[in-house]
């Protein structure tokens, strides 16, 4: 069994889907899903369009990349390690926190501070819950500690500005 297989097949049997849910939610034709989880070869004779990747990704709520890279390694692709690209669901607060964190103070070449690079226009909807979740638990925990923390606390403001701001371009961006 190659490795795109296997990794759609663990994938549905961790979020207890049926081949029918998958069709349900990714939109792709029960002979394509078919093909896929019937395929018995250890390589597969043609890439998956990008298109079957993504939406299979989405149905099955993982990383695009992640998919993509089993896909290559079932093509014949030597892939020495796997990508693995978490959702911020996936981290945890601390980690995506000091991320944010570095991001928001990233600078440019010449030392000047540039501009937040949080790009959140890929994110799927139970990720913008975690982060609108994180931008609120934020802002209260700046609160708590506006009195005997003052730099924290505009640290934690800041954070929470960064992600208030990535969120808005990408709700502009799919609108």
């Amino acid at each position: 069994m190659h490795a795109f297989r296997k990794l759609i097949q663990a994938r549905m049997d961790e979020r207890g889907y049926k081949p029918a849910d998958v069709v349900r939610l990714s939109g792709l034709s029960r002979q394509t899903l078919h093909s896929i989880l019937t395929d018995s070869r250890d390589t597969i004779k043609e890439m998956p369009s990008r298109r079957t990747v993504q939406v299979l990704a989405e149905a099955l709520r993982m990383p695009a990349d992640q998919l993509l890279v089993a896909a290559a390694e079932a093509y014949g692709v030597p892939v020495t390690a796997p990508i693995l690209v978490p959702t911020v669901t996936d981290v945890t607060d601390s980690e995506l926190a000091r991320e944010l964190l570095r991001r928001a103070v990233a600078r440019d070449e010449g030392g000047a501070v540039a501009p937040p690079p949080l790009d959140l226009s890929n994110i799927d909807g139970e990720s913008v819950l975690a982060v609108v979740d994180l931008r609120r638990r934020l802002l209260a925990e700046a609160a708590a500690a506006a009195a005997g923390q003052p730099g924290l606390a505009e640290t934690l403001r800041h954070l929470a500005t960064v992600i208030t701001a990535a969120l808005d371009q990408a709700a502009e961006a799919t609108d």
